[in-house]
């Protein structure tokens, strides 16, 4: 069947051509090869319309004798138009409204112009990359500052050196554009960036546009995708898809990975956000055997993310460097905040404390501005208010969480060989950095700031969260019996205050874009549920707040999955 496309005209009186009867030919502008056309029955109008970038024009014409055109045995009408020729002249309009033009379609040529009539392709979307099952191929996006000539990475070619074939599902036939493209970066460092600040966003744009990218860039790249489509209501879709080619292609990196020197730092990146992305959507399990990916890669690579005694760094190594730090310490504040959790073992102890430096602000990250931080003992030790930035203080509270599970398996141990004093002066120590520091966040960051911003609102939980950890630590220690029961009454009372104000803090989830909740607030959220069914006997107002507390990790339950396999985890 014909095609059939709708095209306005516009009204002119040029002279009238002689000759009318005679067959010419229509070339269209440039050197884009000639086309003939059929012209139809009441076709009086030449029309001129740009296509593909608005640019290119197409001049049809029916003569007005539509019986002359009949007796003439079939004899076709064309238009004879010269590639300098850009204007109109010499053809013949009269006034009628817009036509309908059926252009028949024959030859693969002819399927060309057709695509571009409809602003497509031959076999694939403009502006898009194809990425179904074959090379990726990328058009230049028309929009300036997202030019992307080869957006399109090929997998198979420059990435993973082999057919995406050869990937069990690859992305099942999907075309990602360009646009498409610079709409899932855009959504990744709206959404994700602030809870895993890893990438400085210049540096980003110029490897991500590059034809020369590495495999482990573009497995970061991909990565990044798939956690920003888990944050979109407009590309649910394709997640699923994203996320077996991500992992996929991770897994192919590994392999060839095995026996090398040194890992890429993109590497051990992309493993971690496809492990935040497992656990929102996927599977804990999933998720913490990539996690642990992540984290032994770092071990592997020890070296390279410790600061040297070189603090006179050019900007471009100090850039580096600092994607590194950071790269680390979200390893760090996601081992720490899972492992206590589940009671698990951490991977990471605190002699990283004097070897890898904080990350700096986020303002001289993203400029580019060289500046040198302090050590972690600086920022937990510290009793003055100075505002630090948000992953700084996500690292400090990770810290002391972390102080809290080991203190609890230090405990265990003592009480196997021999009973201890030193757990009540671990206890003690611990618990005054704890107050204090809280104190000193809440001089930082008043409440209102607090419960604006997601990650400030998931690190005060988690400041509360460690009040209830350590309280659960000494109840399970001090037996009714024993004469330092009466020690339970202040942590009792400090409990019951903290509890209360995570229940008041996740009132507060309700007022805030849900993509942009921490993915991890289900960590908090269900260790604060758990003290209130431990202790329902402290009376009626705690069932209500276990009410509100269930209610918000059900509705959380629409953009993660961690909390139901958090709940699932044998602790």
């Amino acid at each position: 069947m014909p095609q059939s496309v709708d095209l306005s005209v516009k009204s002119s009186t040029p002279p009238a051509r002689q000759n009318p009867g005679a067959a010419v030919q229509v070339r269209p502008e440039g050197d884009r090869p000639a086309y003939p056309y059929v012209l139809q029955q009441h076709a009086k109008n030449v029309v001129v319309e740009k296509f593909a970038t608005l640019e290119g024009t197409l001049l049809q014409q029916q003569q007005q004798q539509q019986q002359q055109q009949q007796n003439q045995n079939g004899n076709i009408n064309t238009i004879t138009i010269s590639p300098e020729d850009t204007t109109i002249e010499g053809l013949t309009f009269n006034d009628h409204g817009p036509l309908t033009w059926d252009f028949p379609i024959t030859t693969d040529e002819d399927n060309s112009l057709h695509d571009l009539c409809q602003g497509t392709a031959t076999g694939t979307a403009s502006g898009g990359s194809s990425l179904d099952g074959g090379s990726v191929q990328a058009s230049t996006s028309p929009i300036q500052g997202f030019e992307t000539p080869s957006d399109g990475v090929s997998f198979p070619d420059t990435v993973l050196g082999r057919k995406m074939s050869e990937l069990s599902d690859g992305l099942d036939g999907i075309n990602i554009s360009n646009l498409m493209q610079a709409d899932l970066d855009q959504l990744y460092f709206d959404r994700v960036h602030s809870f895993a600040p890893v990438l400085q966003q210049r540096r980003y744009f110029s490897w991500a546009r590059s034809m020369a990218k590495t495999e482990a860039q573009s497995c970061l790249r991909y990565a990044m995708w798939t956690l920003a489509a888990s944050v979109s209501a407009h590309y649910q879709n394709i997640g699923g898809s994203l996320y077996r080619y991500t992992r996929q292609a991770l897994e192919s990196l590994d392999s060839k990975c095995m026996g090398l020197a040194m890992t890429e730092m993109e590497q051990v990146q992309a493993w971690l956000l496809l492990a935040i992305h497992e656990f929102m959507c996927v599977d804990f399990s999933r998720g913490w055997v990539s996690a642990g990916r992540a984290f032994r890669l770092i071990q592997l690579n020890w070296l390279q993310y410790s600061d040297g005694t070189d603090v006179t760094l050019t900007q471009t190594d100090w850039v580096d460097a600092e994607q590194k730090r950071r790269t680390f310490w979200l390893a760090y504040c996601l081992d720490r905040f899972v492992s206590v959790r589940n009671n698990s073992p951490m991977t990471f102890s605190e002699e990283v404390m004097n070897r890898i430096r904080l990350p700096a602000p986020e303002i001289e990250f993203q400029n580019e501005q060289p500046t040198l931080t302090g050590f972690l003992p600086d920022a937990v030790g510290t009793r003055d208010a100075i505002v630090t930035s948000t992953f700084t203080e996500c690292i400090v509270v990770a810290t002391i969480i972390g102080r809290a599970l080991t203190h609890r398996q230090q405990s265990i141990v003592d009480n196997i060989y021999v009973e201890s004093q030193g757990f009540w002066d671990r206890h003690k120590w611990i618990n005054a950095t704890l107050i204090q520091k809280i104190d000193v966040f809440s001089r930082n960051y008043p409440l209102g700031v607090q419960e604006a911003d997601p990650m400030l609102l998931f690190i005060s939980m988690m400041w509360r969260t460690t009040v209830l950890y350590m309280y659960q630590l000494l109840k399970a220690v001090v037996h009714p019996a024993d004469e330092k029961r009466t020690v339970l009454t202040d942590y009792t009372r400090q409990s019951t205050i903290a509890a209360k104000e995570i229940v008041n803090l996740t009132n507060k989830l309700s007022q805030l874009n849900s993509f942009k909740v921490h993915p991890l607030t289900p960590i908090p959220l269900s260790l604060c549920a758990e003290f209130f069914v431990s202790y329902h006997e402290l009376g009626d107002t705690y069932s209500k707040q276990l009410q509100d507390i269930t209610e918000a990790m059900h509705g959380l339950m629409s953009f993660s999955n961690l909390g139901p396999g958090l709940g699932a985890y044998s602790r």
